[in-house]
């Protein structure tokens, strides 16, 4: 035997007996490094070891679910190395008789440590059977295996762009055998998303292309879906996508034409009217589709997200307005935020590591917690594992619950706002906050109900506001007219994305004096009826704006919330994303250029200032298809 690789063994076997000290972190450890595990025991992992029988799955307690992706690769590490002899196993060192330092053809410096495994039901648990020479080949194998299953997950060490990827966890590239253009109205020639995709810098905004539209064709903030895959930006390696609607045939045709049809994919939704989604892992085990129920049927899982993860450890994050289904994208009015890419954090990295100035990162991992589901505990760990120090969005997220802190609904709004909104004190009430949105609320007979109660007052805060008590700032809602929906590309089936119902606008006949029409000239989508949603407060010569709120939360209770009258605790129904863009984080001024020309102009996709409902004009009811 080699002197060197002897030498090895034994000091991999030493290492696995000496005391250590325990790991600070706990079950919040993230480290993969050896060296870490090396000097610091971790009780959590040690357990699962004593009790591992040496083949299958470790027995990963329920309580760790959400983190079973980075505790099956630290336990690997551990394994690999020799840097923990489960307890058993020491009990028991003296029957075993297999030589701690006998080579392994191919792998000389690696040796199985192995839990005690039970001669017959009978024996203690101390008892261990002898192993025969035989199994040391198939051990060999079970360890190589999971040593490739581990390559994709663990930080790549060299500084080439080719990802290290094993032939069991990688996923080709399936090149469509069809063009998109036999399909798709509008197909942007493939590769240069990347570049359109850096010109939108600093605000990573885009409006959905409308196929009706040819002048938004050649916009540069103008995208389809297929760009959102496209090639330019990286090889995926699998998605997240959560979302109210999906229409599978047309996602997956989207993959299919992107090349990434057998690529891992996971979806959250909340529309469960499309029964394929129930079944489609049967036909396609690399899909998960799970349906997010809801306590009430009030509320609605109505965040559309994307986290889209590369095969060089990079992750993008995409906050939507659309449904993933065909109409959304076509002939209506979108918006969306196409994160930076987020590259993979070193190897020594802690999970806090890579924090944006807005906390983004925490703020994305809290949401994503919300749900409670093992299916996320992969793209949870993804996003622990990257770097988000250059976001400059705050993520504003709504889910259902009663809440007492500042971190959901109106309340993350409004406590936002306070800390960085600098709309000048002795201009506040001059500044109207414009909410525009695709579906309007039930508010109450009065509009102070929670209108302009609670609503307005949390998105209109301000940094050091006046002492003195003054009139709210103007609210003006843009919603379509019946004259705006009739006008559209699609007519009145422009209106199947708002589901304002006649029965609810009868109960508040004042809400006519807070609406403007759907407007948009200046970016050629007049007639592309809006399923975005946003809010802003412009000044009062509309060349200015305070902020930009691009979010899935239309102007209702059940998205913002409601104060309960007897302990506060904020009570929210729906579950919602977006994200607010505030001037010192994004551009470093105090606001945001509106005016067409302008060092980085904000594009709005509404005209400013909108324009009120004439006497004559009413607001788009769904009521009006079933005529």
């Amino acid at each position: 035997m080699n002197s060197q690789k002897r030498m090895n063994t034994m000091d991999a076997a030493k290492n696995a007996k000496r005391v250590k000290k325990e790991c600070s972190y706990g079950e919040k450890c993230y480290r993969l490094n050896p060296a870490h595990f090396n000097e610091y025991s971790h009780a959590h992992l040690e357990s699962i070891l004593d009790n591992y029988s040496g083949t299958g799955d470790y027995p990963i307690p329920d309580s760790l679910s959400l983190q079973r992706s980075m505790i099956k690769d630290q336990l690997e590490v551990i394994v690999e190395k020799q840097l923990y002899q489960p307890k058993s196993s020491q009990k028991d060192e003296e029957k075993d008789k297999i030589d701690p330092v006998t080579p392994i053809k191919d792998n000389p410096v690696k040796t199985q440590v192995t839990p005690a495994l039970s001669a017959s039901s009978n024996t203690g648990v101390n008892s261990r059977r002898e192993i025969p020479k035989r199994d040391t080949t198939e051990r060999k194998e079970g360890r190589q295996e999971r040593r490739e299953e581990r390559k994709m997950d663990v930080p790549a060490q060299s500084n080439t762009s080719k990802p290290k990827v094993s032939e069991s966890d990688y996923r080709p590239i399936v090149h469509p055998t069809r063009r998109p253009q036999d399909f798709m109205k509008v197909v942007v020639p493939p590769g240069g998303m990347a570049a359109k995709h850096a010109a939108q810098a600093p605000y990573y905004i885009f409006y959905t292309t409308i196929d009706s539209a040819k002048e938004t064709h050649r916009q540069r903030y103008s995208i389809t879906f297929l760009e959102i895959l496209d090639y330019s930006l990286g090889e995926l390696k699998c998605s997240l996508q959560i979302n109210f609607m999906v229409e599978l045939g047309w996602l997956l045709s989207q993959y299919y034409f992107a090349g990434y049809s057998a690529k891992k994919l996971t979806i959250l939704y909340g529309d469960d009217s499309m029964p394929e989604l129930n079944t489609i892992n049967r036909k396609k085990p690399h899909i998960d589709a799970h349906y997010v129920s809801m306590a009430t049927p009030f509320g609605k899982h109505h965040t559309k997200m994307m986290i889209l993860c590369y095969e060089d450890g990079s992750l993008r994050v995409v906050i939507s307005t659309a449904n993933l289904y065909l109409d959304d994208w076509e002939d209506r009015t979108q918006g969306l935020w196409f994160s930076p890419r987020c590259p993979e954090l070193g190897p020594e990295a802690m999970p806090h590591e890579g924090e944006s100035p807005t906390m983004f990162k925490r703020s994305l991992l809290r949401y994503l917690n919300h749900y409670h589901m093992p299916q996320l505990a992969f793209y949870m760990e993804r996003v622990k594992r990257c770097d988000f120090s250059h976001i400059n969005v705050f993520l504003v997220a709504s889910a259902p619950g009663s809440h007492f802190d500042m971190e959901w609904g109106m309340s993350r709004v409004g406590s936002l706002l306070r800390q960085h909104c600098c709309v000048p004190r002795e201009e506040n009430t001059a500044w109207p906050l414009l909410a525009q949105a695709s579906s309007l609320g039930s508010y109450g007979k009065e509009p102070r109900v929670w209108l302009t109660g609670d609503f307005l007052h949390n998105f209109t805060k301000i940094k050091n506001p006046p002492q003195a008590l003054s009139n709210p700032p103007e609210l003006k809602l843009i919603y379509p007219s019946l004259e705006n929906v009739q006008q559209s590309h699609l007519g009145l089936l422009g209106g199947g994305c708002l589901p304002y119902a006649a029965a609810v606008h009868a109960k508040q006949p004042w809400l006519i004096n807070f609406l403007h029409q759907w407007q948009a000239n200046a970016t050629h989508r007049s007639k592309a009826m809006p399923h975005i949603k946003s809010y802003t407060r412009v000044s009062a010569d509309g060349k200015r704006a305070a902020y930009y709120l691009l979010t899935s939360g239309n102007v209702s209770k059940a998205a913002w919330g409601v104060h309960n009258v007897g302990n506060q605790a904020l009570r929210i129904l729906s579950y919602e994303a977006g994200v607010l863009f505030v001037p010192k984080f994004v551009i470093d001024k105090d606001f945001f250029p509106l005016e067409e020309g302008a060092t980085d102009r904000l594009i709005i996709p509404y005209d400013i200032p909108p324009v009120k409902y004439t006497k004559q004009m009413s607001p788009w009811v769904s009521d009006y298809l079933n005529d």
